[in-house]
Protein backbone atom coordinates (compact mmCIF):
# COMPACT_ATOMS: atom_id res chain seq x y z
CA UNK A 1 0.00 0.00 0.00
CA UNK A 2 2.96 2.55 -0.31
CA UNK A 3 1.21 3.95 -3.48
CA UNK A 4 -0.99 5.61 -0.80
CA UNK A 5 1.50 6.64 1.93
CA UNK A 6 4.77 6.43 0.18
CA UNK A 7 7.52 5.03 1.51
CA UNK A 8 8.17 7.19 4.39
CA UNK A 9 4.72 7.91 5.72
CA UNK A 10 4.01 9.58 8.99
CA UNK A 11 2.47 8.02 12.40
CA UNK A 12 -1.07 9.46 11.15
CA UNK A 13 -0.78 8.19 7.63
CA UNK A 14 0.20 5.07 8.59
CA UNK A 15 -2.76 4.68 10.99
CA UNK A 16 -5.41 6.09 8.06
CA UNK A 17 -3.95 3.31 5.86
CA UNK A 18 -4.65 0.84 9.07
CA UNK A 19 -7.77 2.23 9.56
CA UNK A 20 -9.40 2.27 5.69
CA UNK A 21 -7.31 -0.54 4.08
CA UNK A 22 -9.83 -2.15 2.78
CA UNK A 23 -12.04 0.61 1.46
CA UNK A 24 -8.95 1.67 -0.29
CA UNK A 25 -8.48 -1.48 -1.58
CA UNK A 26 -11.62 -1.38 -3.39
CA UNK A 27 -11.68 2.46 -4.38
CA UNK A 28 -8.10 1.61 -6.38
CA UNK A 29 -10.07 -1.63 -8.31
CA UNK A 30 -13.00 0.35 -9.32
CA UNK A 31 -12.87 4.07 -8.91
CA UNK A 32 -8.70 4.86 -9.82
CA UNK A 33 -7.51 4.69 -13.47
CA UNK A 34 -4.44 2.68 -15.06
CA UNK A 35 -2.51 5.95 -14.92
CA UNK A 36 -4.07 8.05 -11.50
CA UNK A 37 -1.33 8.69 -9.16
CA UNK A 38 -2.05 9.42 -5.46
CA UNK A 39 -0.90 12.21 -3.83
CA UNK A 40 -2.02 12.74 -0.21
CA UNK A 41 -4.93 11.25 1.37
CA UNK A 42 -6.76 12.91 4.78
CA UNK A 43 -9.12 11.86 7.17
CA UNK A 44 -12.23 13.52 6.89
CA UNK A 45 -16.08 13.89 7.75
CA UNK A 46 -18.19 14.86 4.40
CA UNK A 47 -21.18 17.20 5.36
CA UNK A 48 -24.68 16.28 3.76
CA UNK A 49 -27.48 18.47 2.98
CA UNK A 50 -29.88 15.37 4.52
CA UNK A 51 -28.13 16.49 7.78
CA UNK A 52 -25.85 12.94 7.94
CA UNK A 53 -22.64 12.98 8.15
CA UNK A 54 -20.13 10.49 6.54
CA UNK A 55 -17.09 9.16 7.75
CA UNK A 56 -14.26 8.58 5.40
CA UNK A 57 -11.17 9.41 3.19
CA UNK A 58 -10.17 12.63 1.42
CA UNK A 59 -8.04 11.77 -1.05
CA UNK A 60 -6.01 13.82 -3.72
CA UNK A 61 -4.43 12.17 -7.21
CA UNK A 62 -3.09 13.46 -9.90
CA UNK A 63 -6.79 14.10 -11.83
CA UNK A 64 -9.23 14.27 -9.55
CA UNK A 65 -10.57 14.66 -5.74
CA UNK A 66 -12.37 12.44 -4.05
CA UNK A 67 -13.97 11.49 -1.07
CA UNK A 68 -14.30 7.89 0.17
CA UNK A 69 -16.88 6.02 2.48
CA UNK A 70 -18.64 3.00 2.79
CA UNK A 71 -21.97 4.44 1.80
CA UNK A 72 -20.84 6.51 -1.34
CA UNK A 73 -18.23 7.83 -2.93
CA UNK A 74 -17.81 11.65 -4.62
CA UNK A 75 -15.22 12.62 -7.31
CA UNK A 76 -14.09 16.01 -8.48
CA UNK A 77 -12.30 16.66 -11.40
CA UNK A 78 -10.13 20.16 -10.38
CA UNK A 79 -11.51 21.93 -13.53
CA UNK A 80 -15.12 21.50 -11.95
CA UNK A 81 -13.78 23.43 -8.61
CA UNK A 82 -13.28 27.14 -8.54
CA UNK A 83 -11.93 27.92 -4.92
CA UNK A 84 -11.49 26.41 -2.01
CA UNK A 85 -12.05 27.90 1.62
CA UNK A 86 -10.38 27.01 4.96
CA UNK A 87 -10.88 27.67 8.94
CA UNK A 88 -10.80 26.65 11.89
CA UNK A 89 -14.07 24.46 12.95
CA UNK A 90 -16.22 26.04 15.40
CA UNK A 91 -16.42 22.96 16.96
CA UNK A 92 -13.03 22.15 17.40
CA UNK A 93 -9.88 24.87 17.38
CA UNK A 94 -8.22 21.14 16.03
CA UNK A 95 -9.71 20.91 13.36
CA UNK A 96 -10.12 22.36 10.21
CA UNK A 97 -12.87 22.72 8.25
CA UNK A 98 -12.85 22.83 4.44
CA UNK A 99 -15.42 24.27 1.76
CA UNK A 100 -15.07 23.65 -1.84
CA UNK A 101 -16.89 25.60 -4.55
CA UNK A 102 -18.15 23.83 -7.43
CA UNK A 103 -19.89 26.25 -9.89
CA UNK A 104 -22.79 27.78 -7.69
CA UNK A 105 -22.86 25.01 -5.06
CA UNK A 106 -20.53 24.24 -2.50
CA UNK A 107 -19.25 21.35 -0.69
CA UNK A 108 -18.29 20.91 3.00
CA UNK A 109 -16.19 18.93 4.81
CA UNK A 110 -15.09 18.92 8.51
CA UNK A 111 -13.03 17.16 11.33
CA UNK A 112 -9.89 17.51 9.85
CA UNK A 113 -7.05 17.33 12.13
CA UNK A 114 -4.85 20.02 12.05
CA UNK A 115 -0.94 18.38 11.41
CA UNK A 116 1.39 18.82 8.49
CA UNK A 117 -0.37 16.03 6.75
CA UNK A 118 -3.15 17.74 6.50
CA UNK A 119 -1.50 21.21 5.87
CA UNK A 120 0.60 19.60 2.90
CA UNK A 121 -2.96 18.15 1.67
CA UNK A 122 -4.24 21.89 1.27
CA UNK A 123 -1.34 23.23 -0.17
CA UNK A 124 -1.28 20.28 -3.28
CA UNK A 125 -5.15 21.09 -3.64
CA UNK A 126 -4.76 24.86 -3.57
CA UNK A 127 -1.75 24.21 -6.00
CA UNK A 128 -4.15 22.03 -8.68
CA UNK A 129 -7.08 23.76 -8.58
CA UNK A 130 -5.27 26.50 -10.16
CA UNK A 131 -2.36 24.32 -12.35
CA UNK A 132 -4.47 21.56 -13.53
CA UNK A 133 -1.70 19.81 -15.94
CA UNK A 134 1.12 20.66 -13.74
CA UNK A 135 3.07 18.21 -11.98
CA UNK A 136 3.70 18.08 -8.57
CA UNK A 137 5.94 16.08 -6.01
CA UNK A 138 4.45 15.01 -2.71
CA UNK A 139 5.59 12.86 0.13
CA UNK A 140 3.34 10.13 -1.10
CA UNK A 141 5.27 10.13 -4.29
CA UNK A 142 8.79 10.96 -3.60
CA UNK A 143 11.15 7.67 -3.16
CA UNK A 144 12.84 8.94 -0.01
CA UNK A 145 16.06 6.66 -0.78
CA UNK A 146 16.99 9.66 -3.33
CA UNK A 147 17.92 12.78 -2.03
CA UNK A 148 16.44 16.08 -3.20
CA UNK A 149 19.97 17.87 -3.48
CA UNK A 150 20.57 21.15 -5.18
CA UNK A 151 21.22 20.25 -8.71
CA UNK A 152 17.68 17.68 -8.57
CA UNK A 153 15.92 20.69 -7.07
CA UNK A 154 17.66 23.15 -9.61
CA UNK A 155 16.20 20.91 -12.68
CA UNK A 156 12.54 20.27 -10.76
CA UNK A 157 12.45 24.47 -10.99
CA UNK A 158 13.25 24.78 -14.46
CA UNK A 159 10.80 21.94 -15.29
CA UNK A 160 8.01 23.81 -13.86
CA UNK A 161 7.93 20.58 -10.95
CA UNK A 162 6.58 21.99 -7.43
CA UNK A 163 7.65 20.08 -4.44
CA UNK A 164 5.50 20.55 -1.37
CA UNK A 165 6.68 22.34 2.02
CA UNK A 166 6.55 19.47 4.32
CA UNK A 167 8.20 17.14 1.18
CA UNK A 168 11.25 19.53 1.81
CA UNK A 169 11.23 19.27 5.64
CA UNK A 170 10.81 15.70 5.67
CA UNK A 171 13.34 15.23 2.77
CA UNK A 172 16.37 16.64 5.64
CA UNK A 173 17.45 13.49 7.22
CA UNK A 174 20.51 14.89 8.62
CA UNK A 175 23.75 15.60 7.65
CA UNK A 176 24.81 11.94 7.21
CA UNK A 177 21.64 10.47 6.23
CA UNK A 178 21.76 13.68 3.25
CA UNK A 179 25.03 13.04 2.13
CA UNK A 180 25.42 9.27 1.99
CA UNK A 181 22.34 9.55 -0.57
CA UNK A 182 23.65 12.50 -2.30
CA UNK A 183 26.87 10.47 -2.89
CA UNK A 184 24.81 6.88 -3.57
CA UNK A 185 23.55 9.05 -6.58
CA UNK A 186 27.08 10.30 -7.83
CA UNK A 187 28.99 6.94 -7.00
CA UNK A 188 26.18 4.32 -7.67
CA UNK A 189 28.63 1.14 -7.96
CA UNK A 190 30.77 2.75 -4.76
CA UNK A 191 31.81 0.13 -2.49
CA UNK A 192 31.84 2.16 0.85
CA UNK A 193 30.05 5.33 1.36
CA UNK A 194 31.26 6.82 5.07
CA UNK A 195 32.16 9.79 6.81
CA UNK A 196 35.31 10.50 7.73
CA UNK A 197 38.27 13.21 7.16
CA UNK A 198 41.85 13.65 5.70
CA UNK A 199 44.27 15.54 8.57
CA UNK A 200 47.54 16.86 8.51
CA UNK A 201 47.17 18.38 4.82
CA UNK A 202 44.61 21.42 6.27
CA UNK A 203 41.99 19.78 4.22
CA UNK A 204 39.09 18.38 6.39
CA UNK A 205 36.09 16.71 4.15
CA UNK A 206 33.24 15.07 5.50
CA UNK A 207 32.73 11.67 3.88
CA UNK A 208 35.18 8.95 2.20
CA UNK A 209 33.66 7.38 -0.96
CA UNK A 210 35.29 4.43 -2.11
CA UNK A 211 34.98 3.27 -5.58
CA UNK A 212 37.23 2.77 -8.76
CA UNK A 213 39.56 4.95 -6.43
CA UNK A 214 39.45 6.73 -2.64
CA UNK A 215 37.63 9.84 -3.33
CA UNK A 216 37.19 12.35 -0.43
CA UNK A 217 34.06 14.71 -0.54
CA UNK A 218 33.15 17.94 1.62
CA UNK A 219 29.71 18.03 1.77
CA UNK A 220 27.34 21.72 2.52
CA UNK A 221 24.27 20.33 4.17
CA UNK A 222 22.79 23.73 4.05
CA UNK A 223 23.46 24.21 0.13
CA UNK A 224 22.78 20.21 -0.53
CA UNK A 225 25.45 20.24 -2.43
CA UNK A 226 28.94 17.81 -2.37
CA UNK A 227 32.03 19.01 -3.61
CA UNK A 228 35.22 16.53 -4.31
CA UNK A 229 38.49 17.45 -2.53
CA UNK A 230 40.67 14.86 -4.01
CA UNK A 231 41.28 11.24 -5.61
CA UNK A 232 43.75 8.44 -4.59
CA UNK A 233 44.26 5.30 -6.45
CA UNK A 234 44.19 2.44 -4.29
CA UNK A 235 48.28 1.93 -4.53
CA UNK A 236 48.42 5.22 -2.74
CA UNK A 237 47.96 3.46 0.51
CA UNK A 238 50.34 0.76 -0.13
CA UNK A 239 52.22 -0.21 3.41
CA UNK A 240 49.72 2.23 5.41
CA UNK A 241 48.90 1.26 8.62
CA UNK A 242 45.62 0.72 9.52
CA UNK A 243 44.54 0.88 13.41
CA UNK A 244 41.45 0.05 14.10
CA UNK A 245 39.87 1.82 17.43
CA UNK A 246 36.00 0.46 19.05
CA UNK A 247 34.40 2.64 16.54
CA UNK A 248 36.51 4.75 14.00
CA UNK A 249 39.23 3.35 12.26
CA UNK A 250 42.99 5.92 11.43
CA UNK A 251 44.26 4.94 8.50
CA UNK A 252 48.03 5.79 8.38
CA UNK A 253 50.80 7.24 5.74
CA UNK A 254 53.31 9.06 5.03
CA UNK A 255 51.16 12.07 3.75
CA UNK A 256 49.06 12.44 6.25
CA UNK A 257 46.40 10.24 8.14
CA UNK A 258 43.03 9.05 6.72
CA UNK A 259 39.77 8.82 9.61
CA UNK A 260 37.06 6.35 8.94
CA UNK A 261 33.85 7.33 11.48
CA UNK A 262 33.20 3.57 11.19
CA UNK A 263 33.23 0.27 8.45
CA UNK A 264 37.12 0.23 8.83
CA UNK A 265 37.21 -3.59 8.15
CA UNK A 266 35.26 -3.10 5.31
CA UNK A 267 37.96 -0.85 4.19
CA UNK A 268 40.50 -3.53 5.01
CA UNK A 269 38.44 -5.94 2.73
CA UNK A 270 38.36 -3.59 -0.15
CA UNK A 271 42.51 -3.12 0.01
CA UNK A 272 42.98 -6.95 0.14
CA UNK A 273 40.62 -7.80 -2.94
CA UNK A 274 42.85 -4.71 -4.91
CA UNK A 275 45.81 -6.77 -3.51
CA UNK A 276 47.49 -3.68 -2.10
CA UNK A 277 50.05 -4.51 0.86
CA UNK A 278 49.16 -2.68 4.13
CA UNK A 279 49.59 -3.62 8.00
CA UNK A 280 47.32 -3.66 10.90
CA UNK A 281 48.09 -2.52 14.24
CA UNK A 282 47.41 -5.30 16.97
CA UNK A 283 45.78 -3.86 19.79
CA UNK A 284 44.17 -5.32 22.94
CA UNK A 285 40.55 -5.19 23.67
CA UNK A 286 41.15 -2.11 26.21
CA UNK A 287 43.46 -0.21 23.99
CA UNK A 288 40.56 0.36 21.55
CA UNK A 289 38.58 2.20 24.00
CA UNK A 290 38.70 5.95 24.41
CA UNK A 291 41.10 6.89 26.97
CA UNK A 292 43.23 4.09 26.85
CA UNK A 293 44.42 3.87 23.44
CA UNK A 294 47.74 6.49 23.70
CA UNK A 295 48.77 4.19 26.91
CA UNK A 296 49.44 7.33 29.23
CA UNK A 297 48.67 6.50 32.36
CA UNK A 298 46.78 10.14 33.14
CA UNK A 299 44.66 9.37 30.57
CA UNK A 300 43.99 6.11 31.82
CA UNK A 301 43.05 7.34 35.45
CA UNK A 302 40.60 10.26 33.79
CA UNK A 303 39.10 7.65 31.41
CA UNK A 304 38.72 5.22 35.11
CA UNK A 305 37.07 7.33 36.81
CA UNK A 306 35.06 8.61 33.99
CA UNK A 307 33.54 5.60 33.24
CA UNK A 308 33.35 4.56 36.87
CA UNK A 309 31.25 7.88 38.08
CA UNK A 310 29.08 6.68 34.84
CA UNK A 311 28.69 3.05 36.34
CA UNK A 312 27.79 4.56 39.57
CA UNK A 313 24.87 6.96 38.72
CA UNK A 314 23.79 4.11 36.30
CA UNK A 315 23.73 1.57 39.32
CA UNK A 316 21.96 4.51 41.69
CA UNK A 317 19.67 5.35 39.08
CA UNK A 318 18.92 1.49 38.86
CA UNK A 319 18.47 0.40 42.55
CA UNK A 320 18.73 3.27 44.59
CA UNK A 321 15.03 3.45 45.18
CA UNK A 322 14.89 -0.38 46.16
CA UNK A 323 18.06 0.64 48.56
CA UNK A 324 16.29 3.27 50.17
CA UNK A 325 12.91 1.14 50.91
CA UNK A 326 14.94 -1.86 52.22
CA UNK A 327 17.02 0.53 54.80
CA UNK A 328 14.30 2.51 55.71
CA UNK A 329 13.48 2.24 59.77
CA UNK A 330 10.49 4.42 59.71
CA UNK A 331 6.97 2.55 60.73
CA UNK A 332 4.69 1.75 58.10
CA UNK A 333 2.62 4.58 58.54
CA UNK A 334 4.70 7.30 58.20
CA UNK A 335 6.35 5.37 55.09
CA UNK A 336 3.06 4.86 53.54
CA UNK A 337 2.04 8.35 54.31
CA UNK A 338 5.26 9.65 52.65
CA UNK A 339 5.18 7.64 49.68
CA UNK A 340 1.63 8.36 48.96
CA UNK A 341 2.80 12.34 49.30
CA UNK A 342 5.35 11.55 46.71
CA UNK A 343 2.90 9.77 44.38
CA UNK A 344 0.63 12.66 44.43
CA UNK A 345 3.77 14.91 44.11
CA UNK A 346 4.96 12.83 41.36
CA UNK A 347 1.50 13.03 39.66
CA UNK A 348 1.25 16.48 39.99
CA UNK A 349 4.45 17.25 38.85
CA UNK A 350 3.61 14.53 35.51
CA UNK A 351 0.37 16.82 34.98
CA UNK A 352 2.01 19.96 34.86
CA UNK A 353 4.53 18.63 33.06
CA UNK A 354 2.18 17.22 30.51
CA UNK A 355 -0.14 20.13 30.18
CA UNK A 356 3.14 22.21 29.67
CA UNK A 357 4.22 20.10 26.75
CA UNK A 358 0.88 19.84 25.40
CA UNK A 359 0.52 23.29 25.31
CA UNK A 360 3.90 24.05 23.85
CA UNK A 361 3.12 21.04 21.03
CA UNK A 362 0.03 23.44 20.78
CA UNK A 363 1.66 26.15 20.47
CA UNK A 364 3.80 24.82 18.02
CA UNK A 365 1.48 23.78 15.68
CA UNK A 366 -0.18 26.71 15.81
CA UNK A 367 2.80 28.39 14.43
CA UNK A 368 3.43 26.02 11.89
CA UNK A 369 -0.29 26.46 10.54
CA UNK A 370 0.00 29.84 10.35
CA UNK A 371 3.81 29.78 8.60
CA UNK A 372 2.03 27.25 5.81
CA UNK A 373 -0.34 29.47 5.78
CA UNK A 374 1.34 32.39 5.09
CA UNK A 375 3.20 30.64 2.87
CA UNK A 376 0.40 29.11 1.08
CA UNK A 377 -1.26 32.85 1.11
CA UNK A 378 2.17 34.31 -0.37
CA UNK A 379 2.77 31.99 -3.13
CA UNK A 380 -1.30 32.01 -4.37
CA UNK A 381 -0.56 36.14 -4.65
CA UNK A 382 3.08 35.02 -6.27
CA UNK A 383 0.77 32.81 -9.08
CA UNK A 384 -1.59 35.33 -9.18
CA UNK A 385 0.46 38.11 -9.78
CA UNK A 386 2.17 35.96 -12.45
CA UNK A 387 -1.05 35.04 -14.02
CA UNK A 388 -2.21 38.75 -14.46
CA UNK A 389 1.44 39.70 -16.19
CA UNK A 390 1.15 37.41 -18.39
CA UNK A 391 -2.58 38.41 -19.04
CA UNK A 392 -1.29 41.80 -19.64
CA UNK A 393 1.62 40.55 -21.34
CA UNK A 394 -0.75 38.35 -23.99
CA UNK A 395 -3.19 41.61 -24.48
CA UNK A 396 0.06 44.16 -24.63
CA UNK A 397 0.89 41.23 -27.33
CA UNK A 398 -2.36 41.23 -29.16
CA UNK A 399 -2.56 44.94 -29.15
CA UNK A 400 0.37 44.76 -31.28
CA UNK A 401 -0.27 42.48 -33.05
CA UNK A 402 -3.44 44.16 -34.41
CA UNK A 403 -1.62 47.36 -34.74
CA UNK A 404 0.71 45.85 -37.19
CA UNK A 405 -2.02 44.70 -38.86
CA UNK A 406 -3.29 47.74 -38.90
CA UNK A 407 -0.74 49.52 -40.48
CA UNK A 408 0.04 46.58 -42.80
CA UNK A 409 -3.10 46.59 -44.02
CA UNK A 410 -3.21 50.52 -44.51
CA UNK A 411 -0.20 50.38 -45.66
CA UNK A 412 -1.70 47.82 -48.58
CA UNK A 413 -4.57 50.21 -48.77
CA UNK A 414 -1.95 53.50 -49.55
CA UNK A 415 -0.36 51.17 -52.18
CA UNK A 416 -3.56 50.15 -53.58
CA UNK A 417 -4.78 53.97 -54.18
CA UNK A 418 -1.07 55.07 -55.00
CA UNK A 419 -1.05 51.80 -57.91
CA UNK A 420 -4.70 53.37 -58.98
CA UNK A 421 -3.68 56.76 -59.10
CA UNK A 422 -0.76 55.43 -61.51
CA UNK A 423 -2.70 53.37 -63.62
CA UNK A 424 -4.87 56.52 -64.19
CA UNK A 425 -2.23 58.80 -64.89
CA UNK A 426 -0.87 56.44 -67.10
CA UNK A 427 -4.03 56.11 -69.07
CA UNK A 428 -4.77 59.83 -69.03
CA UNK A 429 -0.95 60.12 -70.50
CA UNK A 430 -2.01 57.45 -73.07
CA UNK A 431 -5.04 58.86 -74.31
CA UNK A 432 -3.56 62.73 -74.56
CA UNK A 433 -0.48 61.17 -76.44
CA UNK A 434 -2.98 59.23 -78.71
CA UNK A 435 -4.96 62.74 -79.09
CA UNK A 436 -1.82 64.49 -79.74
CA UNK A 437 -0.88 61.68 -82.66
CA UNK A 438 -4.36 63.14 -84.44
CA UNK A 439 -3.70 65.15 -87.87
CA UNK A 440 -6.07 66.41 -90.90
CA UNK A 441 -4.56 67.04 -94.19
CA UNK A 442 -7.39 69.44 -95.14
CA UNK A 443 -10.43 70.35 -93.93
CA UNK A 444 -12.73 67.82 -95.67
CA UNK A 445 -11.02 64.78 -94.20
CA UNK A 446 -11.55 66.44 -90.79
CA UNK A 447 -15.12 67.10 -91.62
CA UNK A 448 -15.40 63.56 -92.56
CA UNK A 449 -14.03 62.74 -89.04
CA UNK A 450 -16.74 64.80 -87.89
CA UNK A 451 -14.12 67.13 -85.82
CA UNK A 452 -14.82 70.84 -87.82
CA UNK A 453 -14.79 73.11 -86.79
CA UNK A 454 -11.33 72.65 -84.56
CA UNK A 455 -10.45 74.88 -82.45
CA UNK A 456 -6.65 75.79 -81.24
CA UNK A 457 -6.44 73.58 -78.61
CA UNK A 458 -8.14 70.69 -79.32
CA UNK A 459 -6.85 67.27 -81.15
CA UNK A 460 -6.59 67.65 -84.64
CA UNK A 461 -5.83 71.66 -84.90
CA UNK A 462 -3.17 73.05 -87.53
CA UNK A 463 -2.34 76.62 -88.78
CA UNK A 464 -3.00 74.91 -92.44
CA UNK A 465 -6.62 74.34 -91.45
CA UNK A 466 -6.58 77.80 -89.86
CA UNK A 467 -6.24 80.16 -93.15
CA UNK A 468 -7.39 83.10 -91.91
CA UNK A 469 -5.77 82.57 -88.62
CA UNK A 470 -8.79 83.26 -85.85
CA UNK A 471 -7.94 80.48 -84.10
CA UNK A 472 -10.39 78.57 -85.48
CA UNK A 473 -10.27 75.69 -88.21
CA UNK A 474 -12.36 74.46 -91.03
CA UNK A 475 -14.12 76.91 -90.08
CA UNK A 476 -15.82 77.60 -93.30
Amino acid sequence: MEKWIGNRPTMNQKALLSKYEKLLNQAQNTLLTSTEKILKIIEAECDKNSGRELDGVLVLTTESFLFLSKSEHIIYKYTKISDLDVRTDGKDKNEWQLTLKIGRSKRRFDDIKKNEDSQEFIEILEYKIVHHTQDIITTVTHDFNYFLHAEKLEDLRTSNIKITSFLMKRDDLGHTKNGERLLHEKHKDAKLIVEGFYQEKQKKGNFIVIDNGVLLYEYNNKERKARKITIWPYTFFSNAMIDHFAIKTVVSHHEGKLVLNSSGKIFDDILSKASIPFKIIKRKWHQKILGFRSGKWWKKSIASLVYLFTLLIIFSVAFGEETTEKNSIKPATEVTKSNSEKNDDSARLAEEKRKQEEEARLAEEKRKQEETERLAKEQKKHEEAARLAEEQRQQEEAARLAEEQRKQEEAARLAEEQRKQEEAAQLAAQQAQQQTNIYYQNCSEARAAGAAPIYRGEPGYATHLDRDGDGIGCDR
